[in-house]
């Protein structure tokens, strides 16, 4: 049977070399590698119903980052004899309904799992979630970011356990959970939520108005080398910096061209350059700049290249 509450502990490896050649052509940043899960389940009622802990072999980063072995004691040995990261995500998941509401503390392990899973091209089926550490401070009236050891020393809570272990951390945030109010926390938690979508959405159409990235080309003798010059004419993500696939550039006005470029991880841009000729030098310079795919600007780039198809049709026609 499926839990009303899951609360969630990741441990997780770091890259001792973020630059290592390994890790350059994953489809996601890696910040963490799960090396360690605990689970604790509970009814509607807040009642502890079951305990869950896996140890996971793995797969991307063969080195313990020193820190992480410091502070949770694992060792390189110790996690090898673990099982896959996908069989452990496929018990932890079967623990899940769509109605089950993931408890975490802080929301770090969320975006942790998810990164895992992408790289480990598995579903997300991460539903809900809920921070508790923010529940806690709503109804503590605790400012910033409360530590678990701090709002357990604050409910009276007994460490009794080692912690920096996923399922002894995700016993003492079950604990915690229980002297919450869960039900209004889950209210207010959705409607902090929503003000930050609000607010996300706000700061994305500014960011709509304005270039995500420029670039600045300049000495060419004939206009169409600045496409040609990849500093100007291929794109990159601004997010991750990886190439852009993209369409070729077409031109809006006299001295404006756009095109399309397309990142696996954060979807699509518009890029759109400027050339101008130098009277002085008679040279070619030109400015590129990429915009978010606004649906503005995408029409606008689709109403020029059914343009410029319209105009390659009529030429082969005629």
């Amino acid at each position: 049977m499926a839990a009303d509450y899951l609360v969630l502990d990741l441990e997780w490896n770091q890259p001792v070399d973020p630059a290592a050649p390994q890790l350059q052509n994953l489809k996601t940043t890696l910040n963490g590698e799960i090396i360690q899960i605990g689970a604790v389940t509970l009814n509607a009622k807040g009642k502890i119903t079951g305990t869950y802990t896996w140890l996971v072999r793995p797969t991307f980063l063969r080195q313990m980052h020193y820190h992480v072995r410091s502070l949770t004691g694992l060792t390189m040995q110790k996690v090898k004899k673990g099982i896959l990261f996908a069989e452990a995500n496929r018990q932890l998941a079967a623990l899940c309904s769509p109605e089950t509401l993931l408890l975490t503390w802080g929301p770090d392990d969320i975006h942790i799992l998810r990164q895992n899973l992408l790289l480990h091209n598995l579903e997300n089926w991460v539903g809900e979630w809920c921070d508790l550490q923010r529940v806690y401070a709503q109804q503590m009236g605790a400012t910033g970011q409360t530590s678990l050891q701090s709002a357990m020393e604050a409910l009276h809570i007994q460490a009794d356990r080692p912690a920096h272990d996923a399922l002894n951390d995700a016993w003492f945030t079950a604990l915690i959970a229980q002297k919450l109010d869960l039900k209004l926390g889950l209210e207010q938690y959705r409607d902090y939520v929503r003000l930050q979508e609000k607010k996300k959405l706000a700061r994305a159409k500014r960011r709509q108005k304005h270039p995500l990235a420029g670039k600045t080309g300049t000495g060419y003798a004939h206009r169409g080398d600045a496409f040609q010059d990849p500093q100007l004419g291929r794109m990159r993500c601004p997010s991750c910096k990886h190439p852009l696939k993209q369409t070729s550039w077409f031109k809006l006005d006299k001295h404006r061209f756009v095109a399309m470029g397309v990142c696996p991880q954060h979807g699509r841009f518009i890029g759109q350059i400027r050339l101008t000729r130098s009277p002085q030098e008679e040279k070619w310079q030109g400015k590129r700049w990429i915009y978010a795919a606004s649906p503005e600007r995408l029409a606008q780039f689709e109403a020029v290249r059914q343009k410029k198809s319209a105009r390659q049709r009529v030429k082969k026609g005629g």
